[in-house]
């Protein structure tokens, strides 16, 4: 959207040209806000997590570690769901 609006201020189309920009501005704030917590309900992790577990696969892997960090997130998420959904420290005292 914004090479359209470069080209509509070039063109001097001023009006449809903000109106595009503003769509592209309020289009791409309710993204970052929606997108997260759309994602969290479907795999069943908080962003906040997902998150971390990207910035964490990249510092690791690189830029494949950003696809790689949630999917391992997800697998170690299965695995635990047990000892998670019990409590972590009555899982310890009852072993």
């Amino acid at each position: 959207m914004v090479p359209w609006t470069i080209i509509l201020f070039l063109n001097k189309e001023y009006s449809v040209g903000f109106s595009i920009l503003g769509l592209y501005i309020f289009v791409s704030v309710l993204r970052q806000f929606l997108e997260p917590k759309i994602i969290s309900k479907k795999i069943g992790i908080h962003p906040l997590f997902t998150l971390i577990s990207m910035y964490t696969g990249f510092k690791l892997v690189g830029v494949m570690g950003m696809l790689l960090g949630p999917i391992v997130l997800i697998i170690l998420k299965n695995i635990f769901e047990n000892t998670i959904d019990r409590g972590i420290v009555k899982s310890i005292l009852e072993e």
